[in-house]
């Protein structure tokens, strides 16, 4: 039973990071995780040397995101304001439509190729830039 309890906090520290790293996924690959943190996102792998990182942004314009990267942290940032002419009594509400900053670590090597927002959907691809190896001759002394 002690085994159980530790499987499934190991499961959930992998749960966590696969959540917010991107290209740390092919050592992790056979771990599947759920999230429920708003707004939801999905990172999908493409191969070991491209992912991307999809977010759903429902109800905000290109002009209210923001996209920043720093010192190997990805930040996606929306800022919405309703205005005085939006402003509605709802019956119901359930599309969210809050502002929110959300993080990401970006594993050593990859970078952002682009970015693009279609549907709903910011859509952002990381690709591995390998140094290229040169060979070189070493002078013996």
């Amino acid at each position: 039973m002690g085994n159980l309890s530790t499987n499934q906090e190991l499961n959930r520290l992998f749960d966590h990071f696969n959540q917010v790293a991107v290209g740390f996924g092919p050592m992790f690959r056979d771990f599947n995780h759920q999230t429920s943190n708003y707004p939801p996102h999905n990172i999908v792998s493409v191969s070991d040397n491209e992912f991307y990182l999809e977010l759903a942004v429902a109800g905000f314009k290109k002009n209210e995101v923001t996209i920043q990267e720093e010192n190997g942290t990805l930040t996606i940032t929306a800022d919405k304001q309703e205005s005085v002419a939006e402003a509605q009594t709802y019956q119901y509400r359930g599309i969210a439509k809050r502002s929110f900053s959300k993080s990401f670590q970006i594993a050593e090597n990859f970078e952002i190729q682009e970015a693009g927002m279609e549907d709903g959907i910011l859509k952002v691809v990381f690709v591995k830039n390998t140094p290229l190896a040169k060979a070189k001759m070493i002078a013996i002394k």
